[in-house]
């Protein structure tokens, strides 16, 4: 189901940043992540993080040649089912971390970035387990009317925006009309690549807004 981008950014402004710091953009997975760990590529990624406890996306699986290792480069963009890939030499480093997370967030985990902070958030009715019902219909019935202690939002990462080394709209694949990615070029020498249309307006947003 798609997700309401104004509405987190709003509870964000109003319930997660502090003040002076505002949201500056943010996107949620739109289809899997995959990941080069090394000489090691793994598409859909797989993460040891507990899964939440949501109903899977209804998102197709990537193809064959994608889940198979079977390309060369970064063939992998054409796939439309494959919404980010993290690059990285060790399992330790932070675009491994991002692709852990959102795979385990689904649609569910939102990246956000502020002037000050880069953060991976949920919202906390999504993170918040809920409490086991009563035996019965009655007390099923009873325990959808009662509302949980969850905050606004659930941070899972963050981290200053500093963290982020730059981020660099890239054309990726090799059709005439390539298809864009926003890049996040991390200090610890990994990236994360996710999939957006406008990534050059984007990064021009960020760096405006910084």
């Amino acid at each position: 189901m798609p997700k309401n981008r104004t509405k987190i950014g709003e509870i964000a402004q109003r319930h997660w940043v502090a003040a002076g710091e505002q949201v500056v953009w943010l996107a949620n997975p739109q289809g899997h992540v995959g990941s080069t760990v090394a000489a090691t590529r793994t598409a859909p990624h797989r993460t040891t993080s507990p899964l939440l406890a949501t109903p899977a996306p209804d998102w197709p699986l990537p193809t064959a040649a994608v889940s198979q290792s079977r390309f060369h480069h970064d063939e992998w963009a054409h796939d439309p089912a494959v919404w980010g890939w993290a690059h990285a030499q060790r399992p330790d480093q932070l675009a491994v971390r991002f692709a852990d997370l959102f795979t385990a967030g689904r649609d569910e985990c939102w990246l956000l970035i502020t002037n000050r902070r880069v953060a991976l958030i949920v919202e906390g009715e999504v993170a918040t387990p809920e409490e086991p019902a009563s035996g019965g219909l009655l007390g099923r019935v009873r325990s959808l009317g009662q509302s949980r202690d969850a905050p606004p939002l659930v941070t899972w990462w963050e981290g200053p925006v500093a963290t982020v080394r730059a981020f660099v709209p890239v054309p990726l694949g090799r059709h005439v009309t390539p298809e864009w990615f926003l890049r996040l070029e991390f200090g610890d020498g990994s990236a994360f690549d996710l999939r957006d249309d406008q990534a050059e307006q984007t990064v021009r947003t960020v760096h405006a807004n910084l």
